[in-house]
């Protein structure tokens, strides 16, 4: 199977591996957990749902309505399969949004303001949800900057408000740092997965006529590597920030 360095075939398990992009859903999770630690308070029930409805929202269901839409990564599991990974961790997902907002309304004294916040996140995220991986706007939608934005932006500044409920602008900086790196982590990505989906290269022919004999593994090996390398950077990142306000 090729596209992507972890991807995996020959089973349903191994392909829904593949498609939730687990590596890359890892960086999603921890910018939750960054929007959290940078927070002046940190609520572990709040973090730990905000985790799993993004793990829901984004790691399965916007995966499997993209692959429903633009099928990439293999036959194993089939259209009635990826329908329901994509439909009911999206249910359980909204499901965690308006329990949130409840918890929010209810620490903020009866307030409408901090949950209708929060709905913002939510319409937001799930717009971009669909947008995104059904290519709306003749793909207009599907483009780096949304990516980064919804992909890197929104879970960091989703977490940080739903700890803090308030958007200050260090956590405005923090989230365009973050949003920076998804930006890094799609442009390499898209990169490597296009020369992974052609015919094998043998070679480069430079305009002095010259060649230099490069196979394709060869020529995304260092792009690869700083894949993996800004995966690993971002999660512990995430890791050790929630360390240091742990303990």
């Amino acid at each position: 199977m090729e596209g992507a360095w972890y991807a995996r075939g020959g089973s349903k398990t191994r392909e829904l591996y593949t498609i939730i992009h687990l590596p890359y859903t890892s960086m999603v999770l921890s910018y939750v957990l960054i929007g959290a630690a940078i927070s002046p308070s940190i609520y572990p029930q709040r973090v730990g749902l905000t985790l799993l409805a993004y793990f829901l929202g984004l790691g399965l269901s916007a995966h499997a309505l993209n692959e429903i839409h633009a099928k990439h990564w293999g036959s194993a599991l089939s259209k009635h399969e990826l329908r329901i990974i994509f439909f009911l961790p999206l249910t359980g997902a909204l499901a965690i949004g308006a329990y949130g907002m409840y918890v929010l309304h209810d620490h903020s004294s009866g307030g409408l303001v901090a949950p209708l916040v929060l709905l913002v996140f939510i319409v937001l995220e799930t717009f971009f949800l669909f947008a995104y991986n059904t290519e709306l706007s003749s793909g207009k939608l599907h483009s780096d900057l949304a990516f980064a934005f919804s992909w890197g932006a929104l879970p960091a500044i989703t977490s940080y408000y739903v700890n803090a409920v308030t958007i200050t602008l260090a956590a405005i900086l923090v989230t365009l740092g973050l949003a920076t790196t998804a930006g890094i982590e799609i442009n390499l990505s898209r990169w490597c997965k296009d020369f992974r989906r052609r015919n094998s290269l043998s070679e480069i022919r430079f305009e002095d006529n010259s060649r230099l004999n490069l196979t394709t593994a060869e020529l995304i090996a260092k792009p690869e590597t700083a894949l993996v390398l800004i995966v690993a950077a971002v999660d512990l990142l995430a890791v050790g920030l929630i360390f240091v306000r742990v303990f």
